[in-house]
């Protein structure tokens, strides 16, 4: 088997993994794709999705990432994203009430709505519930 890759993820306030990974796999803005050790470099725009590690010692991480950019380059990658959270970190009971604030702003539709703040918080819930297999 291949040497694990170095997996490091980046926000603006810390770094939230740094690690080895035997695999991973998550969403670009054109699709998702999956990535092992010895990869050709490439820098890939990440989508607003899951994004799963699996580790040499068998465990996987799911995360939710909120965007960014993965650099991939002589067996060592970097995620760059504004926000990532591990499944394990995520309020549940938080994700499921802003779920439903957004939810009703934009089945309200008043002009003092913004829209596309709504349907963007919509999205982030969602994201936060699916990596924590709530929906």
């Amino acid at each position: 088997m291949a040497e694990p890759m170095t997996l490091t993820i980046i926000t603006p306030d810390a770094v939230v993994y740094n690690g080895f990974a035997n695999f991973f796999v998550g969403r670009a803005v054109d699709g998702e794709f999956g990535i092992l050790p010895n990869h050709a470099p490439m820098i890939i725009a990440l989508d607003m999705a899951p994004l799963r590690v699996d580790s040499p010692d068998s465990t996987s991480h799911t995360f939710a990432i909120f965007g960014g950019f993965v650099e991939i380059e002589h067996n060592q990658v970097s995620i760059v994203t504004p926000n990532c959270e591990l499944s394990s970190d995520i309020d549940i009971d938080r994700a499921s009430r802003a779920k439903q604030r957004a939810e009703e702003r934009l089945s309200k539709r008043t002009p003092d709505i913004d829209i596309e703040r709504a349907e963007h918080a919509l999205a982030r819930s969602l994201l936060r519930l699916k990596v924590t297999k709530q929906i």
